[in-house]
């Protein structure tokens, strides 16, 4: 805890990870101002408060942002994500400001381990697989990064967790065995619940969607292949050992809470965008198509994937361990001859392992196919600036659970449980080095995966020189600017102002309002020409006025520019 609680300090003065969380985060205010005015409805629309004069630049170009992050839809712009995070961080924001936008990735990140306690205590696992468990959870995968960021994937992934758990640990006990516990531990209310954790999950992240359909089909196939009898033919082999009986009942509750939870957040979607999918719908359906996603995901496995494997190591453990445990490919206790005299695990018949294999199966079927249908249907770039693969992180909280049933005490001989130990310490000593060294406290970038302090150490410096300045006209060269600046800078008006005409425009009307100034900002990784413009191409249209760029020197990352109009 306080390992998060110290990663607070990169989001000091309204530094936020990624431009995502900046529009986001602008959403948020807008909402918190209208609980506030106890304005309802509330308005899901991006409405930035501004003068006619400003909104009509903005209508002829200057917006400081375009499509695929905001979208105007009528009259009306929405950003790409969808409502809900910014919703509930409304109401933390009204009350504690920008720090408020923190509460909920961070409780959420919080409420992620402790679940995680309580399976290790409910499965019996003996301190060292817990204490390994933990260990590969909290500070040997990127997760815990992402409490220390305004973004929802915590808050999906507790939600999806709790809901995987309540299905899989939280139903009756071997020790509840008398008639009455027995019926009420087979009560439908756990299924209810799971099915209604693991839906709401999708309302805050749409890749969970895959996760929705995985634990879906292997309920209907934990129901449906022993009805069939399947069971005894070879080819079928492999289904039941990864999908445990459901009742179909069961099947159905589970199911059922998982689409109606889904369809009521489909159904918000189609009430304020007009489509069941969200604005999301425009980015993934309407401006692709399935030549072209196919091609996108083919790229985005290679990428996700090696990602998955470079900030999660255990991952590699993980499949090592499963490929030499018969019992996690079997769906009996019989191994053949071949396999026995290079069997690493005991042969005891003890029904709670057996239940325990049958949740290792579970889990480790459960995380394949969310690596394998995820590529699908996120956006082209694998994440973009993010920490980790940001799509898998559910697999985090799986597959440490998968870890943990491995490393318990009985599932292994003794010498073979020894090697088991020395190979999860190698990788979570790799886990712990990448992320928790190299993330929470190096300025390390590799690729698109940029730590904390590396995130904010080149915003802040430009956050606070341009809180100083008085000025509060900001062009800028690109729309990353904005969303990565905006939100702590409630008092600025930006206007998106890429070439030369665009900023003759814009101070062409800042002279009818008498404004003689404005700054400008450019982005350091796209090119930056405006500021370079020769003096003979600076004067306005008028005839009579014209522009001086004056560098006001490089803060942080952004080149700064004090445009004034003489």
């Amino acid at each position: 805890m306080l390992l998060t609680l110290w990663m607070q300090r990169f989001s000091d003065n309204g530094v936020v990870f990624s431009g995502d969380g900046g529009l986001k985060a602008l959403l948020a205010q807008q909402i918190a101002q209208q609980l506030a005015a106890f304005d309802f409805p509330l308005d899901m629309a991006l409405r930035l408060p501004a003068a006619d004069w400003l909104q009509g630049l903005w209508d002829q170009g200057l917006y400081p942002f375009k499509p695929p992050y905001v979208y105007a839809i009528g009259s009306q712009r929405f950003i790409t994500f969808p409502f809900t995070f910014p919703l509930v961080s409304a109401p933390f924001y009204a009350l504690f400001g920008d720090r408020g936008l923190y509460l909920i990735p961070l409780l959420s990140l919080w409420s992620v381990w402790l679940r995680f306690w309580q399976i290790g205590r409910r499965a019996h696992w003996d301190l060292i697989a817990l204490c390994m468990g933990l260990i590969s959870l909290i500070f040997a995968s990127p997760l815990s990064l992402y409490g220390g960021m305004y973004w929802e994937h915590t808050l999906a992934v507790a939600l999806a967790f709790w809901g995987v758990s309540e299905l899989l640990f939280f139903g009756q006990s071997p020790k509840e065995k008398s008639e009455e516990s027995s019926k009420y531990h087979s009560s439908l209310y756990r299924y209810l619940s799971s099915g209604v954790l693991i839906g709401s999950a999708v309302w805050f992240r749409p890749e969970f969607l895959c996760l929705v359909a995985a634990v879906g089909l292997l309920a209907v196939t934990g129901w449906l292949l022993p009805q069939l009898k399947l069971i005894k033919l070879t080819k079928w082999a492999i289904a039941p050992a990864f999908a445990p009986a459901f009742k179909i009942e069961q099947a159905a509750m589970l199911i059922g809470a998982m689409a109606c939870t889904v369809g009521i957040f489909f159904a918000l979607n189609y009430a304020i965008y007009s489509h069941p999918l969200g604005i999301h719908a425009i980015q993934i359906v309407e401006e692709s198509n399935p030549e072209t996603q196919f091609a996108q995901a083919k790229a985005g496995y290679g990428q996700m994937l090696s990602t998955l494997g470079r900030y999660f190591p255990v991952v590699v453990w993980v499949a090592i361990a499963t490929l030499i445990t018969p019992e996690l490919k079997k769906s009996n206790r019989k191994t053949s001859k071949k396999f026995r005299l290079a069997r690493l695990n005991r042969t005891s018949t003890d029904s709670a392992n057996q239940q325990n294999y049958s949740v290792t199966r579970f889990a480790l079927a459960l995380s394949f196919l969310v690596a394998f249908t995820v590529p699908l249907i996120v956006p082209p770039g694998a994440g973009g600036k993010q920490w980790g693969p940001r799509f898998y992180l559910i697999l985090v909280p799986l597959l440490s659970v998968v870890m943990a049933e491995q490393l318990k005490a009985g599932v292994f001989h003794a010498w073979a449980r020894r090697l088991a130990l020395a190979g999860a310490g190698i990788v979570l000593l790799m886990g712990l080095q990448i992320n928790t060294i190299d993330g929470a406290f190096r300025s390390f970038q590799q690729g698109q995966s940029i730590s904390l302090p590396a995130s904010y150490t080149p915003i802040a410096p430009a956050l606070e020189a341009l809180q100083q300045q008085p000025i509060p006209w900001i062009a800028i060269s690109h729309e990353f600017v904005a969303q990565q600046l905006w939100s702590a800078l409630p008092e600025k008006t930006f206007f998106l102002a890429e070439t030369i005409a665009e900023v003759k425009q814009l101070a062409t009307a800042l002279i009818a309002q008498n404004e003689a100034e404005f700054l400008y900002v450019c982005y350091p990784h796209r090119d930056c020409f405006v500021p370079d413009t020769p003096e003979a191409n600076l004067k306005l249209l008028d005839g009579i006025h014209a522009l001086r760029f004056v560098p006001l020197g490089k803060s942080g990352k952004y080149p700064l520019y004090k445009v004034e109009i003489y």
